[in-house]
């Protein structure tokens, strides 16, 4: 009797060790915490994970716009003479959101941006009269990160010898394309002090170029700001939230370079200002007239 009783004892022993099973790292889907829509931890922790990722995505990066100029004999070299020059000669876009690409010509010379990895050969008009830019725009979309050197193909800088074509800053530069990741958009401007012809008067006049320009809602900009004039110069726009300083050039030649964020955060035109006294004297022509020392903002959705 008592032998039987062992042998039950271990048969039942046996019976519950296998009832356990071995060891198993997978989680049992039928004992996971369920919430009352009934998911699961990890289902719930999926699903957040994802309305997060749409949420902070909603506001899509759809067209983007650079804006650059050339200026004849503005940009001092370090063989102490002034070179011919885009402003800026480097800059910023973002992978695979089409680029507008304006290039403001204030040099009587035709010119190129050009590089072959990205597509990319905008002919630059010369201008026609002095003050009055000759402006030229071409559409890309960079399919690939990284940096690429862009070159003007067209003969220039003619009494250095060609020199600013093969330095970068000048007539070379170099574009970066950045990763999507909708969360920045980029502007670029140059300030020149006696750059933009008015025919209301005959006379030269500061000039932002351009003073116009378009970036969208809800995501931050980021804007680079060159100053060629030995001023200082603000650009100031209260509605949403802008009013910047930008301090004058280091010398003759030798430009201030301004980098500065913002979100514009409703859509519309909204106009700014140079809040500091400029253009010489003249009456300040050029703080009173759009396309000078004034412009618009075009927030777009």
């Amino acid at each position: 009797m008592i032998k039987k009783v062992v042998w039950a004892s271990i048969a039942l022993s046996a019976l519950l060790v296998a009832g356990c099973g071995t060891t198993n790292n997978s989680p049992n889907p039928s004992t996971a915490p369920a919430n009352a829509t009934g998911q699961t931890a990890n289902q719930t922790t999926a699903a957040n994970a994802t309305a997060t990722a749409t949420s902070t995505n909603q506001n899509t990066l759809k067209a983007q716009e650079i804006d650059l100029t050339v200026l004849p004999g503005a940009h001092l070299g370090p063989d102490g003479k002034k070179h011919d020059t885009f402003s800026p000669a480097d800059f910023t876009v973002v992978q695979g959101v089409p680029v507008k690409l304006t290039v403001y010509n204030y040099d009587g010379g035709t010119h190129t941006v050009t590089n072959a990895d990205l597509g990319l050969n905008l002919q630059v008009k010369g201008s026609s009269h002095k003050g009055v830019p000759a402006a030229s725009t071409v559409t890309f979309t960079p399919t690939k990160a990284g940096d690429f050197t862009w070159q003007c193909m067209d003969p220039c800088d003619g009494e250095a010898g060609g020199w600013a074509m093969t330095h970068d800053g000048y007539m070379q530069g170099v574009i970066h394309v950045v990763p999507n990741n909708n969360d920045k958009q980029y502007v670029t401007l140059t300030i020149k002090d006696g750059l933009q012809y008015a025919s209301a008067d005959g006379k030269l006049h500061d000039s932002y170029s351009p003073a116009d320009f378009t970036v969208q809602k809800g995501i931050p900009v980021t804007v680079t700001v060159v100053n060629y004039d030995s001023g200082e110069h603000s650009l100031t726009a209260p509605e949403i939230g802008v009013n910047q300083v930008f301090q004058g050039a280091k010398k003759d030649g030798d430009p201030s370079v301004t980098t500065f964020s913002f979100t514009p955060d409703q859509t519309g035109n909204f106009t700014w200002h140079c809040e500091i006294k400029c253009d010489g004297g003249m009456t300040s022509y050029a703080m009173t007239h759009p396309g000078y020392m004034m412009g618009t903002i075009h927030v777009v959705s």
